[in-house]
């Protein structure tokens, strides 16, 4: 798995490479040549196969042993590259304007999406381990805290009555000070995991947005793609004879 986090950010460099290509090169004719077209009939097969994860997880309900997440990050890479090779650094149509933005805002939003809400996914499930932990130290401590001021009322409350004062004179043992002071600072830090966990949940329901937003950006790039494929059979192949 760490090798193909390494390849999908190559795949991400090359992209970014591919896409900055613009600005030096440009072939009219590649674009609607035997090569060009089957680049980017291949790019798009590749991008309609990025589809595979989604009705995995949304439809089938299905999570196997090999997170799927990772062939859709390739696939949603190394497509988007071949169609941009595909249209030779040329955009001579809204369509293929239209396509190329919103190809690039895919990619881009998917990037994005998928790092940062798998840091806050991993921040959350650590918050939520260290909340667990420290509500269960938290009522070990309240216990034993307990115990303790029952033990000492009661010896206070017996020296009260052999020397005429009430049992709230007396103060509290240094042990049970200490006791009360490691209970507070247990409780300020359960509440301070409380407050992080109520963070990262509002974080995370900011990047569950950010996904479907990924997700109607996707589904346009698809309208276009089926209409671009259409208007390419509609007016021919140049390169058959």
């Amino acid at each position: 798995m760490w090798q193909e986090r390494n390849i999908n950010a190559y795949l991400a460099v090359f992209f970014a490479v591919l896409v900055m290509g613009f600005l030096v090169h440009q072939d009219p004719a590649f674009a609607g040549s035997a090569l060009g077209h089957f680049l980017g009939i291949i790019g798009t097969v590749l991008i309609l196969m990025t589809l595979i994860y989604p009705f995995r997880k949304r439809v089938l309900k299905k999570k196997g042993k090999k997170n799927p997440l990772n062939s859709h990050i390739t696939y949603g890479l190394v497509g988007p590259s071949l169609v941009v090779i595909h249209s030779g650094h040329k955009l001579d149509s809204l369509i293929g304007i239209l396509i190329f933005l919103s190809l690039v805002l895919v990619v881009l939003s998917g990037i994005v999406g998928r790092f940062l809400f798998k840091k806050v996914n991993r921040s959350l499930k650590e918050q939520k381990q260290d909340h667990k932990l420290l509500k269960e130290r938290i009522e070990g401590r309240k216990q034993d805290l307990f115990a303790a001021c029952r033990a000492d009322y009661s010896n206070g409350e017996a020296i009260g009555e052999s020397v005429g004062r009430e049992p709230s004179a007396f103060s509290a043992p240094p042990d049970l000070v200490d006791e009360c002071s490691h209970w507070l600072d247990e409780v300020r830090a359960f509440a301070e995991k409380e407050y992080n966990m109520r963070f990262f949940d509002r974080l995370k329901t900011i990047f569950t947005k950010w996904i479907k937003a990924h997700y109607a950006i996707s589904g346009f790039l698809f309208a276009l793609l089926v209409v671009h494929v259409i208007t390419t059979l509609y007016y021919g192949l140049r390169w058959l004879p």
